[in-house]
């Protein structure tokens, strides 16, 4: 097992961040790894044939780098959507649309809850290792399944062509994500969630505000209540332009922390300054930086974001958004050993 760094996992050090305080030493975040990284960290033993195969060696990989906490999902709330055409390289959220009135609504097969395999959080649990916590994520978020049931073409206009419907679906999806997460939160050994809904393109959000407020933002807040009722913590990861609703992200949502920045579109050096002491900024490294640097050019910017946040805190490092396969492994080696140099 890959374990370069002589550390030991303690989550105590992540909810100082997402408390927007200073933790004891750097903190490390990520959200997805891919699986050639998973691999290399587990010397070749992630395995992905199972639901809990995978989550197990993604655990392992996990604690292997370094992590305090590990990513998991539990399987059985995927909403059904349409084909998509595979001779693309890339996929149009348009595609696949399944409800487009009230009778394809009534006949869509809406997921249950009685399909999630809670146990799984119990399972790994007695696995997990010492000083971990699980923080749960769902399979796309309440916005990307409406999208993705809808189409996101049909969903605009059917804001204002059957506002009624919309509204309906919106409440199916929003019902059964809430519930997973408050499952989800009822495990001790659950330390946060991670609301993963991406939200906004490069320059505005996806949807207006006002309909993120009325359809998508009173679901999470009322996770974000269950979480703090408990003593634990919500993340939010959500692509794009935000700054139209920090206000409801600081307030209605009350989220601990902010996951996912891109330089193009508000680099992470920035999102810290205008974030300080309201939400932790977690990750931040973009992901194309990441490709195309060197591992120099990698570790001096890590470096520079932990010593930025050294002494006001709520900082956590990691990627803008996930480290899939085609990010370099020295690279992403480079980011981890940034926060890492005082161990050695």
């Amino acid at each position: 097992m890959y374990k370069k760094k002589n550390r030991e996992p303690n989550f105590t050090n992540l909810e100082r961040v997402l408390q927007k305080r200073v933790p004891e030493r750097p903190v490390l975040f990520e959200f997805i790894l891919g699986d050639s990284i998973k691999r290399f960290l587990t010397d070749g033993h992630y395995a992905s044939d199972t639901d809990e195969a995978e989550a197990y060696w993604t655990m392992q990989a996990f604690y292997s780098a370094g992590y305090d906490h590990c990513p998991v999902v539990v399987r059985g709330m995927e909403f059904l959507r349409g084909e998509l055409d595979e001779t693309h390289a890339t996929k149009s959220l348009n595609e696949g649309g399944l409800i487009a009135d009230c009778e394809s609504f009534t006949r869509y097969p809406w997921p249950s809850l009685k399909s999630c395999d809670f146990g799984l959080l119990d399972r790994l649990g007695e696995k997990l290792p010492k000083g971990m916590r699980f923080v749960p994520f769902s399979h796309d978020g309440i916005l990307e399944n409406t999208i993705a049931i809808v189409g996101y073409e049909a969903l605009c206009l059917m804001l204002y062509d059957d506002p009624k419907l919309l509204a309906s679906v919106f409440h199916e999806v929003g019902q059964r994500i809430h519930d997973y997460f408050i499952r989800c939160l009822a495990h001790d050994n659950v330390g946060a969630v991670l609301l993963n809904d991406d939200w906004g393109f490069k320059s505005q959000t996806m949807l207006p505000p006002d309909v993120l407020r009325k359809h998508v933002f009173p679901w999470y807040a009322a996770v974000a209540k269950e979480a703090h009722r408990r003593g634990k913590y919500v993340i939010l990861h959500s692509c794009g332009h935000f700054e139209a609703i920090l206000d409801d992200m600081t307030g209605m949502l009350a989220l601990d922390g902010k996951h996912s920045y891109e330089d193009n579109i508000l680099p992470v050096e920035d999102a810290y300054e205008l974030l300080k002491g309201r939400v932790a900024v977690i990750g931040g490294l973009d992901v194309d930086f990441l490709c195309r640097s060197t591992p120099k050019e990698i570790f001096n910017r890590a470096r520079k974001m932990l010593m930025r946040s050294a002494e006001n805190g709520g900082y956590a490092l990691g990627s803008g958004n996930s480290i899939p396969d085609y990010v370099p492994l020295e690279n992403y080696l480079a980011m981890l050993d940034a926060a890492f140099e005082k161990d050695e």
